[in-house]
């Protein structure tokens, strides 16, 4: 049906850069099927992963729409839509901030065969429009974003649109659909890393944005004395964990072995707070499509991470578009059960929740029945404890504060299933109020009473971690969580969260043991009259300071200006407090301990 609506569609350039401005241009040529009646057709983009949103308000702005009908017999309109807001974008309905998604282009009647129209966005008038701004992410190689032009042969058609079917509602149905597609590709390698696992090494090569540039040949951009192997992601592979490795002309960070780091113990890296197409604000704002499964691939050749998450949205007890869905939920478990292989690649089920007091992540030991986490009767993270007991994680994460009702006040009765909080997230850092290295944009809403600082000084027992919360199939490439762990099990790690063996970090691998009177960070030792902190770190970059904290307030600062920091004190003091470090190198990237506890 689609060669008798349209007899061409062309979409121009066919190829861009990460990063890149452009003006981009569809032409349709009408066919015989097309009506003769008003019409509508609706353009869907990618956005966030495609371009800027699509827009009409200003010519110079990134992503100006703009419409060439060649017939100078029809009228038409152009009107841009809002999938969160649910309204046309006009002066008196503003735009979210990214779900001006689409443009609906409705024609009034008159058009025939052979007619031609033409989209333009990223307009430029000659130099005076700034084009459209590209993505500067490149998910997955090979990437094509997308643009659906969708045809309806009425204008009471195609709208209101949610961008997805859901119970209660159901997508629009064009009748006709073209599927138009650009390649967006990696810029020039700008830099490498090095990631030592316990059995294999990875070179990964970045462009300035922290894709994976296409390499075909290692030696271009490095020298081993070990041949690699590239996996589907791009990343140089190998079997080899003492590999020598010299990069050509090109810096390099290398993280520190971690391996037999405290009794016995490994430490482990994984992302547990990430969401793929199938959450409604991936859906909505950036026609983002990656699957749990291709994320989970993403997370293990690409970032080289030890364990992982998909936590997709899902709120029962609020409208159907809330929730994930039986398909959907029953894809995830099944793309889980084939990617997870212990003493390989752990992955958990787990969902994004909100009640009152905010946004918490759900980790499941198992991989529940739908109708168990859809339960009417659920609106609390207690109501999940009672079904789940201790199999379970909950993770808060603070950049969704809650309801203002909640102020000074904090999630009851669930401690047993929340050992640890989210304190640092591609949201920027909820350690304290005053962060200096890698803090909080203005915009994100922050609260006293809603950051680790607070709950430290009001006696929470909280160990600390830090995930990505990537909406933009950038797993593993923001914040990250360590475990120490004697062994690569989904046992194991879920105890260690239950243990508080964990930390956080901006994502630079660095090695941090912190021990109180010999116990491992995230434990309780018993009261006595001294206390003996270890600090042990090695960094990928030079550290610019270590800082020793007590109660939530600072006490101590090292200034070690090289990689590796080791260092005992002495305390003479029997006064229960707790205690955490905070090492940060000269490129701003940190790592936080979880807390010791002296009682």
């Amino acid at each position: 049906m689609e060669t008798e609506i349209f007899t061409s569609a062309t979409l121009v350039p066919e190829e861009v850069f990460a990063a890149d401005s452009t003006e981009f241009s569809i032409k349709l040529i009408l066919g015989p099927g097309y009506t003769d009646k008003a019409s509508r057709i609706v353009f869907d983009f990618s956005c966030t992963l495609g371009t800027s949103c699509p827009t009409r308000q200003i010519n110079e702005c990134n992503g100006y729409v703009e419409t060439y009908v060649d017939n100078p017999d029809v009228e038409y309109e152009i009107k841009c839509w809002d999938l969160d807001y649910k309204h046309f974008v006009d002066r008196e309905h503003a735009p979210s901030r990214e779900a001006m998604r689409m443009i609906v282009l409705d024609l009034s009647g008159g058009l025939k065969e052979g007619d031609k129209i033409e989209l333009k966005w990223g307009e430029t008038f000659g130099g005076f429009g700034p084009g459209a701004k590209v993505s500067s992410l490149v998910p997955r190689p090979n990437y094509k974003a997308r643009i659906d032009v969708r045809y309806f042969d009425a204008q009471d058609k195609g709208m209101p649109d949610y961008g997805r079917d859901y119970m209660g509602y159901k997508r629009p149905e064009p009748d006709a659909m073209l599927r138009l597609h650009y390649k967006i590709r990696p810029r020039e390698t700008r830099c490498l890393r090095m990631l030592k696992k316990l059995s294999h090494t990875l070179i990964v090569p970045y462009d300035m944005f922290w894709n994976v540039p296409e390499i075909d040949n290692p030696a271009e951009i490095f020298e081993s004395n070990s041949k690699p192997e590239k996996n589907e992601y791009g990343v140089f592979e190998f079997i080899n964990k003492n590999v020598t490795v010299k990069p050509r002309n090109l810096p390099m960070t290398e993280s520190p072995l971690m391996e037999d780091v405290f009794d016995g113990m490994n430490i482990f890296w994984g992302d547990m707070h990430v969401h793929s197409a199938y959450s409604i604000d991936c859906a909505q704002r950036s026609g983002m499509d990656m699957t749990p499964a291709d994320l989970m691939d993403s997370a293990r050749y690409r970032a080289g991470l030890d364990f992982f998450a998909v936590t997709d949205h899902h709120i029962p007890y609020k409208e159907p578009i809330q929730h994930i869905g039986q398909e959907k939920w029953t894809a995830t478990l099944n793309d889980i059960s084939e990617k997870h292989k212990e003493h390989e690649f752990v992955v958990f089920s787990g969902i994004e929740f909100t009640d009152l007091f905010g946004d918490i992540c759900l980790i499941f030991r198992g991989l529940p029945d739908y109708e168990k986490i859809t339960s009417q009767h659920i609106e609390e993270v207690s109501d999940f404890y009672k079904l789940f007991g201790k199999d379970m994680l909950a993770i808060p994460h603070l950049h969704a504060p809650g309801n203002p009702s909640t102020e000074g006040i904090w999630r009851q009765g669930i401690a047993e299933i929340s050992p640890v909080l989210e304190i640092y997230s591609d949201h920027g850092s909820y350690e304290r109020e005053k962060v200096f290295e890698n803090g909080r944009a203005w915009c994100k809403t922050f609260r006293k009473d809603r950051c680790a600082e607070f709950f430290i000084k009001s006696g929470f027992k909280y160990g600390f971690v830090a995930n990505s919360d990537d909406h933009k199939g950038h797993a593993g490439m923001n914040g990250l969580t360590a475990v120490f762990s004697k062994e690569l099990t989904k046992e194991s790690i879920f105890e260690a969260y239950h243990k508080r063996h964990v930390y956080a970090t901006t994502n630079a691998r660095i090695r941090l043991v912190f021990t109180g009177n010999g116990e491992l960070m995230g434990g309780t030792v018993p009261l006595g009259n001294e206390k003996i902190f270890l600090i042990d770190i090695q960094a990928e970059n030079k550290l610019k300071k270590v800082e020793l904290f007590r109660n939530g307030d600072f006490y101590k600062r090292f200034l070690p200006d090289e990689k590796m920091f080791k260092t005992e004190i002495k305390i003479d003091d029997d006064t229960p407090d707790n205690w955490y470090i905070r090492a940060t190198q000269v490129d701003n990237h940190i790592a936080y301990s979880s807390p010791i506890w002296f009682e």
